[in-house]
């Protein structure tokens, strides 16, 4: 039976990796237009739109990041890296991992979507500057599915962080022994 203080090491774990997930979200979301770029300058018409509408994507993920990382914040100012939730903050505690879920699934969905359009995407238009030297590109979805990883540990960060949480929160409430 695992004791009561190792539960709450558990949360403070669940904590942790739900904070280095979202920095790691936000790092992704900075490098994710990296390889694109050149579709605006080299490419068609086709590429360009691709970019801008990469440029929406990027948006949204550089945003969703920075709303998860405040949130992460949020939860160590709670501290409970040090104490169970109280009933005020495991309301908190759910309201952040359910936001936490939605911005997983949302972005996920979105990676998906825009991982389809890259790979029907016609890079003709690249290769002469690609021969010449001019630039260096190589087909990959790799940054796509790379996100793809990433949201889904994010996804079940927050599902872990709310169970050890509210696991922890209901053992003090309960007043049973922990």
């Amino acid at each position: 039976m695992i004791q009561f203080s190792q539960w709450l090491k558990i949360q403070r774990l669940s904590l942790f990796l739900y904070l280095a997930f979202s920095v790691f979200l936000l790092v992704y979301a900075l490098g994710f237009l990296s390889d694109v770029y050149i579709f605006y300058t080299y490419g068609s018409d086709e590429l360009e739109n691709f970019y801008h509408y990469m440029q929406g994507i990027n948006s949204g993920l550089l945003w969703k990041a920075i709303l998860v990382i405040v949130f992460a914040l949020v939860l160590f100012v709670l501290e409970l890296n040090k104490y169970p939730a109280g009933l005020f903050t495991l309301i908190v505690v759910v309201f952040i991992a359910a936001i936490g879920l939605v911005i997983s699934a949302n972005s996920f969905i979105e990676l998906m979507e825009a991982r389809q359009q890259y790979t029907v995407l016609d890079l003709s238009p690249l290769n002469r500057y690609i021969e010449r030297e001019t630039i260096r590109y190589r087909y990959s979805t790799t940054i796509f599915d790379f996100g793809l990883v990433v949201y889904t540990l994010m996804f079940f960060s927050s599902l872990f962080m709310a169970a050890t949480v509210t696991r922890n929160a209901i053992k003090v409430t309960v007043k049973e022994k922990p």
